[in-house]
């Protein structure tokens, strides 16, 4: 079978979505299948790297975005399928290539839409409310509805964009990878001194500020510090707020290894994105034996649970209280909780799940509905 990838919004800076894709490129080529991706670049070119087939469309960066390049151009974008004759096409992408799934359709191809985002809930974020794009996502979300072989969504907050919609919604949790995320890489040095670790895109959406302030009310009785891993375009404004404070910020980390090591010498990991549609980074960190704090809204509060993190408001306070909670446990007996949750998601589930998707739109197999 061949798999086409096609996927906006990804660049050498993303997280869940990017690891997402390599991870599930992964997983289809150790089924057998061939395995080909198309995302935008600056210039249109092919490359080849681990297996997977690579066509760069060119793109424009779309405005109020953070960078994020999309590919606009349609027959570009058909010609290449065209020439590549998929058997499936799984999309992630639910607004500017909503026509994909329509367009699969008539040429023959299933479609399989991988819901990376709530697009209600980034309008908001955006402030896009203010003009006419509330109408005009509700029909695009109308049309993939109708066309898509299959919605996958990772967790139910995905899946609640879709609620009364369609019946084509499938959850389909991520994973990780537990050889590289492992507790059993934690460091000697863990809790010297007590160090909180961030790891988001500095965007408004990830709250980093509310992390920050967190650390000013905790560093007033205790000695501490906070690693902020990543990139964005909020990254002035929280050099600024952070000012005085133990915090440090090194930038979009790209080696899995050294983020692996890095989430294990945290004692805990703040992860406040209120619009994650699953949140790999808690998965990774639990993977990592390390507790993981998210926020009261979004998907992540569907990874943790009470044995191994902490659901809160975006209250700086209610997040010193959790990790003040998180201090009086037994950080072995932590440790091996959060081990055991992630041991609950792993990507060769994921993999051989979406593979019985592909299948079933295909008609190669009979789909069961597991969700």
């Amino acid at each position: 079978m061949k798999i086409v990838q096609v996927a906006n919004f990804v660049h050498e800076t993303s997280g869940g979505m990017r690891t997402a894709l390599k991870a599930l490129q992964t997983q289809y080529l150790a089924h057998g299948h061939e395995v080909v991706l198309i995302r935008p670049g600056i210039e249109s070119q092919t490359t080849e790297s681990d297996g997977v087939k690579h066509f760069m469309i060119r793109g424009p960066v779309l405005l109020m975005t953070g960078g994020y390049r999309v590919i606009i151009g349609r027959r570009e974008l058909k010609d290449v399928l065209r020439s590549l004759q998929p058997d499936v096409v799984e999309l992630s992408d639910k607004s500017t290539l909503f026509w994909v799934p329509k367009w699969c359709t008539k040429n023959g191809i299933a479609c399989v839409v991988f819901s990376h985002e709530r697009t209600d809930l980034v309008i908001d974020l955006l402030g896009w409310k203010r003009f006419p794009f509330v109408p005009v996502v509700s029909y695009f979300r109308r049309v993939i509805a109708r066309y898509a072989s299959a919605i996958v969504c990772a967790s139910r907050f995905a899946a609640a964009e879709f609620d009364g919609q369609s019946d084509k919604v499938r959850i389909v949790p991520l994973g990780v990878d537990c050889s590289q995320f492992s507790s059993k890489r934690k460091s000697p040095e863990w809790g010297t001194p007590f160090t909180l670790v961030v790891c988001a895109r500095l965007s408004p959406e990830k709250n980093v500020d509310v992390a920050i302030e967190a650390l000013r009310i905790f560093c007033r009785n205790e000695i501490c510090q906070m690693l902020v891993l990543g990139d964005g375009p909020l990254m002035s404004k929280l050099q600024e707020q952070a000012s005085g404070l133990p915090v440090h910020f090194m930038g979009h980390v790209t080696d899995r290894n050294m983020l692996a090591n890095l989430l294990t010498f945290a004692d805990v990991v703040v992860n406040l994105g209120h619009v994650e549609t699953f949140g790999l980074v808690s998965l990774e960190a639990l993977a990592s034996g390390t507790p993981v704090i998210v926020a009261s809204a979004g998907a992540s509060r569907e990874v943790v649970d009470g044995t191994c993190g902490a659901v809160v408001d975006l209250q700086p306070e209610k997040i010193v209280a959790a990790i003040n909670q998180f201090r009086q446990l037994s950080r072995e007996d932590l440790r091996i909780q959060c081990e055991l949750r992630a041991g609950n998601f792993n990507w060769a589930a994921t993999g051989a799940r979406m593979v019985e998707l592909f299948t079933s739109s295909i008609g190669i197999s009979r789909y069961v509905d597991h969700s």
